[in-house]
C-alpha cells in the first residue's frame, strides 16, 4: 500500500499523537520521569492542534486515504474539538498525578492511546475502522477510570465499566457481522448503495434489521442511552474528575460525530422501525437522565445524568438526518460545542474542589455558600449551568431552540417528540437551578473550603485561563452566535 504525499499529511495528527505514544513509552522504559511524559503529552497535542491548520492549507476539501478513512472539514472540525477537549484536561493533570504515590507515566499514555482512537474514529468511512476506532477510545478508561487503585469506588467503577464495554463491543461486532452477510459491504458508501438500489427489499430483511439493533445496542451503551445508561452516574462518581470529563467529553463527541456520519450515509433512517427505535430511545433519554438527576446529591452523578439527557436532544438530530441534513448536522454542531465547554468548565471546577486522595467534596452541600467564599467560580459555574438548562443569553439557549426546530420535521411523531422535549427541558430547569440557587444561600456552620483556599486555587493561572474560556465562549456566541453557526454551516456542507 503506497500513500500519496497529500494522504500522509491529512493523517498528521493520527501519526503525530500515535508518534507521542511511542516516544513517551521509549522515555518511559528509560526512566521514569512526571515532567518529561506531561511535556512530551501536551507538546504532541498541540503538536497536532497545529497540523490541522496545515492540512486546510495544503490539502483538497475533502480526500480519501485508502477505503478505511476519509479527511475532510466535517472531520477535521470535530477532531480540533477532541484534541482542544483532550489538552485542556491534560493541562490539569499533572498537578492532580504529582500528589500520587504510584507511577504516573501510563497515564499520559492511556490517554494518548484514547485519543488516536477517538482521532481514528472520527476520520473512518468503514465500519471495521468503526469498530477498531471505538474500542482504541473505549479500552484506556478502563485503566483510567480504576487508575487510583487505592481507591474502592475507583476500581469498582472500572470493573462495571469494562464488563458492560466488553458486553457492548461484542453487539457491535455480532452487528457488523450480520449487516455484511446481508449486504456484502462494510464500507459506509458502499454500504448505502446497496440498500439504496434495494431499500424496498434489504431495509425490511430481518437479518439486517437485527444487525442494526445490536449496533444501536452497542452505540447507546457507549453514549449513556436509556435503557443502556445504567453504568454512567456509578462511573461518573467512581473515576477521578478528570477521567470522567474525558469520558464525557472527547469520547461521547468522537462516537456521536462517527454515528452522524454512519447516518448520513447511508439511508438507515428510511426504515420505520429504527426511526420509531431512535424516536423512542431519545424520548426515554431526555424524560429519565433528567427526572433521575433531581433526587440527586453528587454533583458528578448530576452530571452522569445531564448526559443522558443530553445526548437524547442530540438523537433528534438524528432522526431528522434524512429530512435536511445540512440543518440537522448545523444543530448536532451547535449543541455539541455548548455541551463540550459548559462540561470541561464544570469539571474543571469540580476538580478544583475535590481532593481525591484524601476525602471527596462532590456532594451538593459542600457547595452550599461557595459565592461568599468564591465569587469568580460562582459566576462562571452559574454560565456553565444556565448553558446546560438552556437558558437565554448562553450557547445552550441556541442549541435548544435548534432541538425544538428538529422536532417540527418528524412528521409522523412531532407532537410527541416536541412535548418531550419541552417537558424534559423543563424538569432540567429545576435541577440545575437547584445548584445555582444552592451556591447563593447563607453558609452553614458545617460548610468550610479548605480544599478550595484563595492562595492554593485561585491563584493558578490555568485554572484561572480553562474556566474564563469556557464561560466566555458561551456567553459570546449565546449572544452573537452567527460567527459559530457561520464556521459549523461550512464544514457540514462538504461532509
Amino acid at each position: 500500500m503506497n500513500l500519496l504525499h497529500q494522504q500522509l499529511i491529512a493523517l498528521l495528527p493520527l501519526l503525530i499523537i500515535g508518534s507521542t505514544v511511542m516516544v513517551a513509552v521509549l522515555c518511559t522504559a528509560w526512566k521514569r520521569n512526571h515532567f518529561i511524559s506531561f511535556i512530551l503529552t501536551i507538546f504532541g497535542q498541540i503538536l497536532a492542534l497545529a497540523s490541522l491548520w496545515f492540512i486546510v492549507q495544503n490539502n483538497p476539501p475533502s480526500i480519501d486515504v485508502t477505503s478505511l478513512i476519509r479527511v475532510d472539514k466535517y472531520s477535521l472540525f470535530y477532531t480540533g474539538l477532541i484534541l482542544i477537549a483532550s489538552l485542556i484536561i491534560s493541562m490539569q493533570v499533572y498537578a492532580w498525578l504529582d500528589e500520587y504515590s504510584g507511577n504516573r507515566d501510563e497515564f499520559y499514555l492511556l490517554m494518548l492511546i484514547s485519543l488516536m482512537g477517538c482521532i481514528l474514529l472520527i476520520n473512518t468511512k468503514h465500519l471495521i475502522t468503526f469498530f477498531i476506532g471505538i474500542e482504541l477510545t473505549s479500552l484506556p478508561f478502563f485503566g483510567m477510570i480504576g487508575y487510583i487503585i487505592q481507591q474502592r469506588s475507583s476500581l469498582e467503577a472500572s470493573i462495571k465499566y469494562m464488563l458492560l464495554s466488553s458486553v457492548s463491543s461484542a453487539f457491535l461486532l455480532f452487528g457488523i457481522a450480520l449487516v455484511y452477510v446481508q449486504t456484502g459491504q462494510l464500507s459506509f458508501s458502499s454500504f448505502c448503495e446497496k440498500i439504496y438500489d434495494n431499500s424496498t427489499t434489504y431495509l425490511t430483511q430481518p437479518v439486517l434489521l437485527v444487525g442494526l439493533g445490536l449496533m444501536i445496542v452497542s452505540i447507546g451503551f457507549k453514549l449513556s442511552l436509556v435503557p443502556f445508561h445504567l453504568w454512567t452516574p456509578d462511573v461518573y462518581q467512581g473515576a477521578p474528575v478528570l477521567v470522567s470529563a474525558l469520558l464525557s467529553t472527547s469520547s461521547k463527541i468522537a462516537i456521536f460525530t462517527i454515528v452522524t456520519r454512519l447516518f448520513l450515509s447511508t439511508v438507515i433512517m428510511n426504515s420505520h422501525s429504527i426511526q420509531l427505535t431512535l424516536i423512542v430511545i431519545a424520548c426515554a433519554s431526555m424524560l429519565f437522565g433528567n427526572l433521575m438527576a433531581i433526587n440527586q446529591d453528587n454533583i458528578k452523578r448530576i452530571m452522569g445524568y445531564s448526559s443522558v439527557s443530553h445526548f437524547g436532544y442530540l438523537l433528534v438530530g438524528l432522526i431528522t438526518m434524512q429530512t435536511n441534513h445540512i440543518f440537522s448536522l448545523e444543530a448536532i454542531g451547535i449543541c455539541l460545542i455548548g455541551y463540550l465547554f459548559a462540561s470541561l468548565g464544570i469539571f474543571t471546577i469540580i476538580n478544583l474542589k475535590s481532593n481525591f486522595y484524601q476525602n471527596e467534596k462532590d456532594s451538593l452541600y459542600s457547595y452550599r455558600g461557595l459565592f461568599w467564599h468564591h465569587p469568580f467560580l460562582t459566576f462562571v459555574l452559574t454560565i456553565m449551568f444556565s448553558s446546560l438548562a438552556g437558558i437565554p443569553m448562553t450557547l445552550g439557549f441556541i442549541g435548544k431552540c435548534y432541538i425544538l426546530a428538529l422536532g417540527e420535521k418528524v412528521k409522523d411523531h412531532f407532537f410527541l417528540l416536541t412535548s418531550i422535549i419541552i417537558i424534559s427541558n423543563t424538569i432540567g430547569l429545576f435541577y440545575y437551578m437547584r445548584i445555582i440557587i444552592n451556591m447563593f444561600l447563607p453558609l452553614s456552620k458545617k460548610t468550610r473550603y479548605d480544599n478550595v483556599s484563595s492562595s492554593e486555587t485561585l491563584s493558578d493561572g490555568l485554572t484561572k485561563i480553562v474556566v474564563v474560556f469556557s464561560s466566555s465562549l458561551l456567553l459570546l456566541f449565546g449572544l452573537y452566535p452567527t460567527t459559530l453557526i457561520s464556521l459549523v454551516r461550512s464544514v457540514t456542507l462538504d461532509s
